[in-house]
C-alpha cells in the first residue's frame, strides 16, 4: 500500500503490526511530506511527538510563531512526547525558538518585542542587550532595576548611556539641570567615581558652576585636582594624571600627558585596546570650547585621529560592521589633511581593512552575518602577516557580553518620506530614522550614529565635537 501511495490505508491497519510499525511508517510519511513541504505534516509530527522534527519545519519557513507554539506546547506537556525526550530537551528548543524570533523582531526594528521574547525564558542578559542595542534606554534601565543582580551589568551601562544623553542635552525640566540629571544616573553605579569624573570634566559652566557640580559628584575642587594632577604625574599615575587635569582649571594638560602615553602604549608591539582605550575614553570627555581652541589643533587632530583608529577595532570587536570601513577611512583622511605624529601608518590602516573585509565576505558564505566571532576571524588573520595575526590579541573579547552585533532602532525598516537623505558615511539612502551631525546637512542613519558614537564620541565631520545620538 505504501509503494501505491495509499498511506493513509497502511497507517490504519499498521497498528495490527504494532505500534512500533506504525510509528515507523508515520515518521516515514512525515519525511516524504516535510520534502514536499506539505503542511500535512503537523498533525504526523504531533502524533509521534517528534517535536523537533515540526519545530524545524516551521522554522525554515519562517513561520516563527508557530514554532514557538509547538516549543511551548511540547514544554507543557500538551504534546505527548517519547521518554528520550527529556524535559531539558524541550527547555532547551523552546529557548532556541524564542532567540530565533527575537532576532526576527529585533531586525525588523521591534526591539521590546524582542526583549519580551528573551524574557519569556528568562533570558535577562539578551533582553536588556535588545532593549539597549534599540536605543529603548529608559526602558532598559527600569527593567534592569526590577530584574536586580542578575542584569546589573547592563543596568549599569544603560545608566551610563543616559547620563551621557544628558550631559549635552537641555534642561529636562524646569528644576532640574539636565547634568543634575547625569550626576543623579550615574550615582545610581556603585563604582561610579571615573564616570562622575568624566561628568565634571565634560561641565563648561563657570569655575562656581564647576566647583558645586564637583562637589554634588563627591569630587575634589578645581584648584585641588590640579594639585592631585601634578601629584599623579610626579608619581607615574597616567590615569589619574589625566583624570584631574581634566577636571582641572587647565584641562588641556590632560592632552599631552594623555597622548602621549597612548603614542608609547601604541609604539611597542604587545599592546591592546583595552590597555589604550580607557585613555582616550577620559580625553574624549575634554571640554568641547578648550579642545577647539586654534593653539591646540596639533594636540586635537591627534585625539581624533586616534580615537578613530581605536574606535574602529572596538567596532570589529562588537561586530558595527556598517561602521568599520567609515572609521577606517575617516582615520585615513584626517591623517592625509593634518599634520601630525602619531605611530600608525596609512598603509597599515589599508591592510587591516582589507583583511577584515576579506575576512567577512569569507565568512558571510560559510555562516550567517551574526555568527561572525572574533575566532573565526583569528583563523584568517593568523594566515596572514604577524601584524594581522595580532590584530586579534590586541582586540580581545567584548566586556559586556550580548551587546554584539548592530543596533536596530525602533522604525529601521520604515521607508524614508519624501525628504531623501543620504548617508554622508555609505553615500546610501537613509531608511528609517536619520540623524544630522552638527553642520545642519550631513546626516547619517540613527543605527549607525549609535554605534559610531558607542566606540568613537567624536563627529565622524572631523570637527572635535562630541556625538550625542542617545
Amino acid at each position: 500500500m505504501v509503494e501505491l501511495g495509499e498511506w493513509d490505508k497502511a497507517l490504519s491497519v499498521a497498528p495490527g503490526v504494532s505500534i512500533k510499525y506504525w510509528k515507523k511508517l508515520m515518521q516515514r510519511r512525515a519525511d516524504q511530506l516535510m520534502q514536499e513541504e506539505n503542511h500535512d505534516v503537523i498533525p504526523y509530527c504531533i502524533a509521534t511527538g517528534d517535536v523537533r522534527k515540526l519545530v524545524n519545519f516551521f522554522t525554515a519557513r519562517g513561520q516563527l510563531n508557530e514554532a514557538l507554539l509547538v516549543a511551548q506546547g511540547a514544554c507543557e506537556g500538551n504534546i505527548h512526547v517519547p521518554q528520550t525526550a527529556c524535559n531539558l530537551c524541550c527547555s532547551r528548543l523552546l529557548q532556541c525558538v524564542c532567540k530565533e524570533l527575537a532576532e526576527w523582531y529585533f531586525q525588523d526594528g521591534r526591539a521590546v518585542l524582542a526583549a519580551c521574547c528573551h524574557l519569556a525564558v528568562d533570558n535577562t542578559e539578551l533582553a536588556m542587550a535588545s532593549l539597549i542595542r534599540g536605543n529603548e534606554l529608559e526602558l532598559a534601565v527600569c527593567v534592569g532595576l526590577v530584574l536586580g543582580e542578575s542584569a546589573n551589568q547592563a543596568t549599569h551601562y544603560v545608566l551610563e548611556l543616559l547620563a551621557r544623553k544628558y550631559m549635552t542635552a537641555p534642561t529636562c525640566f524646569p528644576s532640574v539641570g539636565s547634568r543634575d540629571l547625569a550626576a543623579d544616573l550615574l550615582q545610581m553605579i556603585p563604582d561610579n567615581q571615573v564616570l562622575l569624573a568624566k561628568l565634571c570634566a565634560f561641565y563648561p559652566g563657570s569655575s562656581s558652576e564647576i566647583d558645586q557640580i564637583h562637589q554634588k559628584c563627591g569630587l575634589p575642587s578645581l584648584e585641588e585636582c590640579g594639585a592631585l594632577a601634578e601629584s599623579a604625574v610626579s608619581e607615574g599615575d597616567i590615569f589619574n594624571a589625566v583624570k584631574y587635569y581634566l577636571m582641572s582649571p587647565e584641562p588641556e594638560a590632560a592632552l599631552l600627558v594623555g597622548i602621549t602615553h597612548v603614542k608609547e602604549q601604541l609604539s611597542d608591539s604587545d599592546w591592546t585596546v583595552d590597555s589604550v582605550h580607557p585613555i582616550l575614553d577620559l580625553l574624549g570627555y575634554i571640554r568641547t570650547d578648550r579642545l577647539l581652541l586654534a593653539k591646540f589643533t596639533e594636540a586635537r587632530s591627534e585625539l581624533l585621529i586616534l580615537s578613530g583608529y581605536i574606535g574602529a577595532l572596538l567596532a570589529i570587536r562588537r561586530q558595527y560592521s556598517s561602521i568599520v570601513p567609515a572609521l577606517y577611512e575617516y582615520t585615513s583622511q584626517l591623517m592625509k589633511r593634518r599634520e601630525v605624529s602619531v605611530p600608525l601608518q596609512i598603509e597599515q590602516l589599508s591592510v587591516e581593512l582589507e583583511a577584515w573585509m576579506a575576512c567577512t565576505q569569507s565568512l558571510i558564505k560559510r555562516f550567517e552575518v551574526q555568527s561572525l566571532t572574533l575566532k573565526h576571524t583569528s583563523v584568517y588573520l593568523s594566515r596572514g602577516p604577524d601584524e594581522h595575526a595580532r590584530l586579534l590579541d590586541r582586540l580581545q573579547e567584548e566586556p559586556l557580553r550580548g551587546l554584539e552585533g548592530p543596533d536596530y532602532v525602533t522604525g529601521s525598516n520604515l521607508p524614508s518620506h519624501s525628504d531623501v537623505q543620504v548617508s554622508c558615511l555609505t553615500g546610501l539612502r537613509i531608511q528609517g530614522p536619520v540623524f544630522f551631525l552638527e553642520d545642519g546637512k550631513s546626516a547619517i542613519s540613527l543605527n549607525d550614529a549609535l554605534m559610531w558614537a558607542k566606540v568613537n564620541p567624536f563627529s565622524p565631520l572631523g570637527t572635535g565635537v562630541r556625538l550625542n545620538p542617545f
